[in-house]
């Protein structure tokens, strides 16, 4: 019986052969008849070497559509008569925007949006903005990342004034991150519902307004430096008590779970009186591995223990001991106050001098809780 021949065809790859500009056509062609075929998700990424690409108008029309993921080369150009009734999920990944007004457009006419996430690369270009505003009644979750300027940084611990700004009016939020050190200015209001924050800034516009609606939180990332010093505590100041005496007076009454990350500032003062304005804190981690300066050997034992500690705080978690006396007093102040603690864990850094010796001066400082779970580790930096 003779073997059956199977032949082998390579179909030429023609498509990409064609000019960029006619791709471009194609592609917009096909969102166009998605829209028409009523399409429920749509992502589209445009990376090519000529300028940013207007969408088809019918897009912003879409009664159907629930997710939209826009990326690189695309202009924003939203026409003030269009509606997405029904988007829920949006993303904007490095487009470039008509200008402000026609932003602000385009969130008012979202009237069901939940989640945004926007990434913005102001590094290489500018996208055309100088407030971006995110007034959306029904949102209830953001991630903001804006890359650095380079230019207009000169030092990373400056604060350079560019004359634009982030601002957020979001009475539903529930959940947001920002990451911004481009040296945009950043304003926050009118969020009562605020349960988890993070934010990682250079500088805040209206600084009392920004930490009355924070102060709401139940759960809180603070990113510290000499310019922001922890998720807000607070202002471009290179002076920390200037920084603490008016923080002083606001209360996150609601927080429950607290991660710190210290950066090159003299971090503890601050979190000792943020301690004592959380009053139902139960999860505290703190982590040092980017904190490469030397800690100041001084140690201010607080006239009066924070009322967290004597009542709810369970966990307690320290990322990267060093060994200094300042940390192993810092330690000390929260296991012998922290009566309702269940779980300690610590990990030395592995450039720690006699290690085994620091572990054992952990293991015998007192605690008031009895029933605490002491867990030390080496750390694997």
């Amino acid at each position: 019986m003779a073997e059956d021949k199977i032949e082998e065809t390579v179909c030429e790859d023609k498509i990409s052969a064609l000019p960029d500009d006619l791709l471009v056509r194609i592609l917009l062609h096909w969102i166009a008849k998605a829209v028409d075929r009523r399409v429920v998700v749509l992502r589209f990424k445009l990376s090519w070497s000529t300028g940013p690409t207007r969408l088809p108008k019918s897009l912003y029309t879409c009664e159907t559509l629930k997710e939209l993921t826009l990326s690189h080369k695309v202009l924003l150009d939203f026409p003030s008569s269009s509606c997405l009734p029904s988007l829920i999920f949006l993303n904007l990944f490095y487009v470039v925007y008509r200008d402000d007004a026609s932003l602000e457009s385009f969130f008012s006419h979202c009237p069901v949006l939940i989640c945004l996430t926007v990434k913005r690369n102001r590094r290489n270009r500018d996208d055309n903005i100088t407030k971006f505003s995110v007034k959306i009644p029904s949102l209830r979750g953001l991630l903001y990342v804006s890359d650095d300027i380079i230019s207009s940084l000169p030092d990373d611990d400056e604060v350079v004034d560019t004359g634009k700004c982030l601002a957020i009016d979001t009475p539903g939020l529930l959940y947001f991150s920002i990451t911004d050190h481009s040296g945009d200015s950043c304003s926050i209001e009118n969020m009562p519902c605020l349960e988890d924050a993070s934010i990682d800034v250079k500088s805040f516009s209206d600084m009392d307004k920004s930490k009355t609606y924070l102060s709401a939180v139940r759960s809180l990332v603070l990113h510290t430096t000499d310019q922001v010093v922890a998720l807000y505590l607070f202002i471009g100041v290179t002076n920390m008590l200037v920084v603490l005496l008016p923080f002083s007076t606001v209360k996150f009454s609601r927080l429950l779970k607290l991660r710190i990350y210290p950066d090159r500032s003299d971090w503890l003062e601050a979190l000792l009186l943020l301690l004592k304005n959380a009053p139902k804190l139960k999860d505290l981690l703190v982590d040092d591995a980017f904190n490469t300066d030397v800690i100041p050997s001084s140690w201010n034992q607080p006239s009066s223990i924070a009322g967290c500690l004597s009542s709810h705080l369970e966990f307690f978690e320290y990322r990267v001991y060093g060994g200094t006396e300042e940390e192993k007093e810092f330690v000390m102040y929260i296991l012998a106050n922290s009566k309702c603690l269940k779980k300690v864990r610590i990990s030395v850094s592995p450039y720690l001098e006699n290690q085994n010796l620091s572990i054992e001066e952990l293991r015998d400082i007192p605690r008031a809780s009895t029933f605490v779970e002491m867990i030390i580790v080496f750390d694997d930096a």
